[in-house]
């Protein structure tokens, strides 16, 4: 009896499904129903469910992994320390008066340099006439 992984096999599957024995069983449509291997053949039957039991797929731990480590790949992109020393705050999400969501976004430091100012203007200006009067 195994317990732990079950390690798939390729070869048992196509042996599995293109047996001679399974071919006639299924033209000759002698199956029986779901459920009632205990009646054909018990021992087989006690062993699959104690097989089952006690054993996984391996495709169960596979995902799991794949998942785990996709998650801390974007947890770690999307860090806060790392928004704050690139000069900004980072702004939670919101729910307004209409119950609208407004996600979460980091929110930079003003500069004060000259063309900072002249150009945050400037884009002020062209975002708030939708560029109806640029030049």
């Amino acid at each position: 009896m195994k317990f732990g992984f079950r390690i798939p096999s390729i070869k048992k599957r196509i042996a599995a499904r293109t047996s001679v024995k399974r071919v006639i069983r299924h033209n000759l449509g002698l199956k029986a129903p779901r459920g009632l291997g205990w009646f054909t053949n018990p021992k087989k039957a006690l062993y699959n469910k104690v097989y089952n039991k006690t054993s996984r797929g391996c495709m169960f731990q596979i995902v799991l992994f794949i998942s785990i480590g996709v998650s801390l790949i974007t947890i770690q992109s999307c860090d806060i320390r790392k928004s704050e020393s690139a000069g900004g705050t980072y702004v939670k999400p919101s729910v307004n008066y209409k119950g609208q969501v407004r996600k979460g976004y980091v929110r930079r430091k003003v500069s004060l340099k000259k063309n900072a100012i002249k150009s945050q203007n400037r884009s002020r200006y062209y975002y708030h006439t939708r560029g109806k009067y640029r030049s």
